[in-house]
């Protein structure tokens, strides 16, 4: 029984860190999202500048733009996905976290059963003992 809660804890030990993983690749791909954002932001600031110089590279530009715009979906996507792995992983643990829990409540109720039996067992010896 101690074996299989040891057994469980560690399992738990493991998914808790594969939840942290997941949240940090979550927390990665928000970052690229805002700075894929703000990269289109000032890309669009300078292509409404009304100079003459920026005129001459408005369709590099803009070609950058859609590039971003289509790097953008691709985040968003994938932080989509991630919150469902995220989702999934903290599910997981909580299982687990159940589990464990359940599992040293029946050790520890084994451990007070073997203890009870054993003052059982030395009481009803003490008095075997002191009958003529």
């Amino acid at each position: 029984m101690d074996k299989r809660l040891r057994k469980t804890e560690r399992v738990l030990k493991v998914q808790e860190q594969l939840q942290k993983m997941a949240e940090w690749k979550l927390a990665d791909l928000s970052r690229q999202a805002a700075d894929l954002r703000n990269a289109q932001e000032t890309l669009i600031q300078t292509l409404n500048d009304d100079e003459v110089l920026h005129g001459l590279f408005v369709e590099s530009r803009a070609r950058r733009l859609q590039t971003l715009a289509g790097e953008a979906n691709q985040v968003d996507e994938a932080q989509e996905a991630q919150r469902k792995v995220v989702l999934e992983r903290s599910m997981q643990v909580k299982r687990t976290e159940r589990m464990v829990e359940t599992l040293a409540e029946e050790h520890r109720r084994a451990s007070e059963k073997k203890d009870y039996l054993m003052l059982l067992d030395s009481l009803a010896s003490k008095n075997d003992a002191s009958l003529p």
